[in-house]
């Protein structure tokens, strides 16, 4: 089987914020990922302490409201009696001191960046006083967002912002480019000594392979990430593609086209050579003319709404909506470079979504072939997530009318799961592990499925990746504590 790594990367605004560096005399000692043997315990007091996760001895004589596991660089968020948060190394060290701001982590290439997010009440200026006409009062005040974005290591601010509520949003949505290279907000960055320097702005979009597509107005620019000067310059954004078979001109229209458009739009075209690069990579061209194709093919094709690059291969895919309410989805066709049609490709693991995450491509016919299917059986929407490969959650409803989920294996053809729980829960793709739901408003239980086997004993209102549970006791109340998610382990005292 091929494999392609495809990514759908959210599309980031660029902004302008300053860049600081607050003054330490320390050197910077980049963080590498390291065992973590301390892990959050909570104590029968409701408090929690840090303890060795093998001998469940605490590590120091701190308490707090409430902690968070350690990063693979050795950082915690945790929060004390007053409602206040900082972030602390292994040894239990203050490393951002506590405040009445929220905290969030990240790890990427050995750095961790932190975000601070505080919502509050501004005054404002009498020119912006809400006037309540009808009720005679007058709101002074908006509420607003103070954001702060750094990283941990060495003290850098990227970010220093305060916005309305209801307007701009920053996360840690870091991606790493390589080793030496990061893309946040509209931002290419270099590492250099554990400091972020911009060497790129508005960068409209990330692509695979160290590329990135740059918008000025309504004309866009591909570049690589060591390349000065574009690889694709002045491309425009279209919906209208027209392809050549023998003396027609089959031309389409609204292609790719969404409810809410786009910043970059999903067909870009080159306004001197007319040559089409489609979304998801923009990395090759559509075929001018069609070469090979039947009859069917090209009715087919005229009534083509979907056009998306198959990326690392020589093929384009071709989607038409089945409106019939029995289908409701998409029928398929595929077109290499060189202008062929054919009804089916090798097993490529490219993937596309729409955009709540459910899988448009393979459809359900392609991940389970008709003769492993119920005749009874309705499907709903199924999904898939980063390094599950051939591993898709499909939502199933029988005869009954009772819908369940199980896990299927596209390649062996067999389900992992059987489809006999209400909820899937992924918490580690790549060793297989999963929370199961048998019911409606039951409990979650951990799930192996690597080696076949449940994990520990142990029934949970909800589980988290990082090992956080919700048990509710007797009493109605909710405690919340930590465990590995690997082998049950708790990390409470009884």
């Amino acid at each position: 089987m091929k494999i392609i790594a495809f990514s759908i990367l959210c599309v980031l605004t660029s902004i302008t914020a300053c860049t600081q560096e607050k003054k330490d005399n320390s050197p910077w000692i980049p963080s590498k990922a390291k065992t973590i043997y301390t892990v959050p315990f909570l104590t029968k007091q409701n408090d929690f302490i840090y303890v060795d996760k093998t001998s469940l001895k605490p590590v120091n004589n701190q308490k707090f409201r409430n902690a968070f596991v350690l990063t693979p660089t050795g950082f915690a968020v945790v929060e004390n009696d007053k409602n206040e948060y900082a972030v602390i190394d292994e040894t239990g060290k203050v490393v951002l001191d506590f405040s009445a701001s929220p905290i969030s982590l990240d790890v990427i290439n050995g750095l961790t960046f932190y975000k601070k997010d505080i919502e509050y009440e501004k005054k404002m200026p009498v020119w912006k006083w809400d006037w309540n006409i009808l009720g005679g009062d007058v709101k002074k005040e908006q509420t607003y967002h103070k954001f702060e974005i750094g990283v941990l290591e060495t003290k850098q601010v990227l970010l220093q912002k305060e916005v309305p509520y209801l307007e701009d949003n920053y996360s840690l949505n870091f991606v790493s480019v390589d080793e030496n290279h990061i893309f946040w907000n509209g931002t290419l960055y270099l590492i250099k000594k554990g400091h972020l320097s911009k060497i790129e702005n508005n960068i409209a979009e990330l692509l695979e392979n160290k590329r990135y597509i740059k918008a000025l107005g309504n004309s866009f620019s591909i570049y690589g990430l060591d390349q000065k000067k574009a690889v694709y310059n002045g491309l425009k954004g279209t919906e209208t593609l027209s392809i050549k078979f023998g003396n027609e001109d089959i031309v389409l229209k609204e292609i790719n086209k969404e409810r809410y458009e786009p910043e970059v739009p999903k067909l870009l075209t080159d306004t001197n050579t007319n040559d089409i690069y489609p979304f998801p990579q923009y990395e090759k061209v559509f075929p001018k003319e069609i070469t090979k194709a039947t009859t069917a093919q090209i009715d087919f094709i005229k009534k083509t709404s979907l056009v998306y690059s198959i990326t690392n291969s020589p093929y384009f895919l071709l989607g038409v909506f089945n409106y019939d309410h029995e289908v409701w989805a998409f029928d398929w066709l595929y077109i290499d470079t060189k202008g062929n049609v054919t009804d089916s490709i090798d097993k490529y693991n490219f993937k596309v979504l729409d955009q709540i995450g459910n899988i448009v491509w393979p459809d359900r016919k392609m991940i389970m072939p008709t003769q492993f299917v119920d005749k009874s059986w309705k499907f709903g929407k199924i999904t898939s997530y980063s390094d599950m490969n051939d591993l898709y959650i499909i939502p199933i409803e029988d005869k009954n009318q009772l819908r369940t989920k199980g896990l299927w294996n596209s390649d062996k053809n067999v389900w992992e799961i059987k489809p006999e729980y209400y909820t899937i829960s992924v918490l580690d793709t790549e060793k297989q592990i999963y929370s199961l739901q048998k019911e409606k408003d039951g409990l979650y239980t951990l799930y192996d499925n690597k080696n076949k086997k449940s994990i520990g004993s142990k029934a949970y209102t909800s589980v988290n990746s990082d090992g956080l549970v919700n048990i509710k006791q007797n009493s109605g109340e909710n405690i919340y504590y930590y465990i590995d998610i690997y082998s049950g382990k708790e990390y409470k005292e009884n």
